[in-house]
């Protein structure tokens, strides 16, 4: 490894390099945030815009590029162009619908803001926790301050959720109040039911998980490009066949050599492609294997999907009064 590399870790692992502001990677969805407040009460139907889902995946490209950076460019042939990238100190402000899962004030898992009072995380991080205990912090890029708290009113785990082999691995929580839109907290549209996911396409995971396996978690909000992996080329890695259901999960990562990867305390966090979360981080053998690629909850699986709908569009029109 090159000695830039080394000391980039070095710091990555410490902390300092999220105090160099020319490091951290920053977009601004101001303008959208704005328009989402004021179709705060019909949001589901505000992120099916054609024109908002433009605006939302043209934001997206500024992150991956960033992430991304010379790598089309190296001197790595066109077949080792699934290697994802290094992860990134990463501004709230580029990934606004990224949020931290609480108990008792401790980070737990990650999570998505999907409407002004409705969480996306996985089913494993709500099995033990009481719904009174969670709390979700948003719009900071720290894991450990700023931003602001919301209680939780309720948790759900998908009623087909196994905890033995992570199928329909999905949860919902609700908060108690509703928050507000702003361009560090911003509801992310999820992938339409049935939708399929194309196989060798870099897509944004983000979080505050470990840096390494078995190392310290990072303080500074991170997120890399990670390549998506064929359900037949995930089934012949490392990891068993039979673990894997191709219904409700798919893998990202890489599956030939280590690389940048999801980790400890990343589970219930966002995976997105085009600007549209298409998972929620969930399982894998170790971080950054070689050989063991990461693997997520297809949101767009009529299972999870609907689970998913269902919940939230219920909740919203029961929340409307007339006047």
């Amino acid at each position: 490894m090159a000695w830039n590399k080394l000391v980039y870790l070095t710091l990555l692992l410490f902390g300092f390099e999220s105090s160099t502001k020319s490091q951290t990677v920053v977009v601004d969805y101001s303008e959208l945030a704005v328009d989402a407040e004021d179709h705060k009460n019909n949001i589901l139907d505000f992120l099916n815009e054609s024109d908002v889902i433009k605006r939302y995946k043209y934001k997206y490209d500024i992150l991956l590029n960033e992430l991304k950076g010379n790598l089309n460019n190296s001197r790595r042939g066109p077949s080792e162009t699934r290697r994802i990238v290094l992860g990134r100190n990463t501004s709230i402000a580029s990934v606004p619908w990224q949020a931290s899962l609480r108990e008792r004030s401790y980070p737990i898992c990650g999570g998505s803001v999907l409407t002004d009072i409705w969480i996306l995380t996985a089913a494993h991080c709500l099995l033990r926790a009481h719904a009174t205990d969670l709390t979700v912090r948003l719009g900071s890029s720290w894991k450990t301050h700023g931003g602001e708290m919301y209680d939780v009113k309720e948790s759900f785990v998908h009623p087909r959720y196994v905890s033995t082999t992570k199928v329909n691995d999905a949860g919902l929580v609700r908060l108690h109040t509703p928050l507000r839109f702003s361009a560090r907290v911003l509801p992310i549209r999820l992938v339409q039911r049935d939708t399929k996911l194309p196989a060798n396409e870099v897509a944004i995971v983000s979080g505050w998980g470990k840096l390494m396996e078995g190392g310290m978690s990072a303080t500074f909000l991170q997120s890399a490009g990670i390549a998506t992996i064929a359900m037949k080329l995930c089934r012949r890695s490392g990891l068993q066949p039979k673990s894997i259901d191709p219904h409700s999960m798919f893998c990202a990562g890489s599956f030939n050599q280590p690389s940048p990867d999801a980790c400890q305390g990343d589970s219930g966090g966002p995976i997105v492609f085009d600007g549209v979360q298409i998972g929620v981080v969930s399982w894998g053998l170790g971080c950054a294997r070689g050989n063991f690629p990461g693997v997520y909850t297809r949101l767009a699986h009529p299972v999870i999907r609907d689970w998913i709908q269902e919940h939230i569009v219920e909740k919203i029109d029961a929340n409307i009064t007339f006047r």
